[in-house]
C-alpha cells in the first residue's frame, strides 16, 4: 500500500508493507519493541507509531492524513498484523551478491559461537541482528546437493548490520524457530561436551 504525504509542498509517496515478510530485520524489531511497549498510550498513538515504524513516514505527517486515509491505513495494518510469516528454514540467502548459509553444524559449534549467542539471546529483542551474524555466514564451499560450508566464526559487526539492514522476515523467520529452546540445548550440549573431556582427562591420569 502506497501513501502520499505532502513535504515542503511535494508530494512523497511511502510504501507500506502488507505482509510480515516484506519487513527487514531492522524494521522488524522497530515494530516488535512497539507492539511489546506496556506503556499506557492512547490507541492513536500506538497506531501512529506502529505506522511510522511500518512505512518511516515521519510522525508529524502521519498527525496531518486525513481521517479517512488513516482509517484505510488502520485497517491495511490490521490486516498485516493477522498476516502468517514465512516459518520455512531458509539454508541459504544472498545479499549484495554474497550467499551465506545457515550454520550446518549448530550442534558442533565453537566455544566463541555458543558464548556470543547466549550473551545475545538474553536480549533477543535487540541482538536478532548479532544472531543471524552468527546463524549465517559467508559460504566457502558448495555442491550440486546444495549441501555447503561456511566461514569460520569471527564476531561481525559489520554484517550483524548488512543483515538488519537487508536481511527480510521471509528470510530470517525460520530461523527463529530455534530461539525459544537454542540456549537450552547448546548449554546441554556444552554439559554433556565439558563432562566427557573431564571422563578423557580421569582415564588418563588412572
Amino acid at each position: 500500500m502506497n501513501v502520499n504525504v505532502i513535504e515542503n509542498k511535494t508530494t512523497k509517496t511511502y510504501n507500506v508493507p502488507t505482509t510480515w515478510n516484506e519487513l527487514t530485520l531492522g524494521r522488524y524489531m522497530r515494530i516488535m519493541k512497539v507492539l511489546k511497549d506496556k506503556e499506557e498510550t492512547s490507541d492513536i498513538e500506538r497506531l501512529v507509531r506502529i505506522i511510522n515504524c511500518l512505512s518511516k513516514i515521519p510522525k508529524k505527517h502521519i498527525y496531518s492524513l486525513e481521517v479517512n486515509s488513516l482509517k484505510a491505513l488502520g485497517k491495511h495494518i490490521t490486516n498485516f498484523l493477522e498476516s502468517e510469516p514465512n516459518d520455512e528454514l531458509e539454508h541459504l540467502v544472498t545479499i549484495e551478491d554474497i550467499e551465506y548459509g545457515f550454520h550446518p553444524k549448530l550442534f558442533d559449534m565453537s566455544l566463541g559461537e555458543f558464548v556470543d549467542l547466549e550473551t545475545y539471546m538474553k536480549d533477543i529483542d535487540n541482538n536478532m541482528h548479532n544472531i543471524m551474524s552468527v546463524l549465517y555466514r559467508p559460504v566457502t564451499q558448495k555442491d550440486e546437493e546444495n549441501k555447503y560450508l561456511i566461514e569460520e566464526y569471527e564476531p561481525s559487526e559489520e554484517r550483524a548490520n548488512l543483515f538488519k539492514k537487508h536481511l527480510t522476515v521471509r528470510e530470517f523467520n525460520g530461523a527463529s524457530v530455534f530461539f525459544s529452546d537454542l540456549e537450552r540445548q547448546l548449554s546441554n550440549n556444552l554439559i554433556k561436551s565439558s563432562i566427557q573431556k573431564l571422563k578423557k582427562k580421569k582415564n588418563k591420569k588412572t
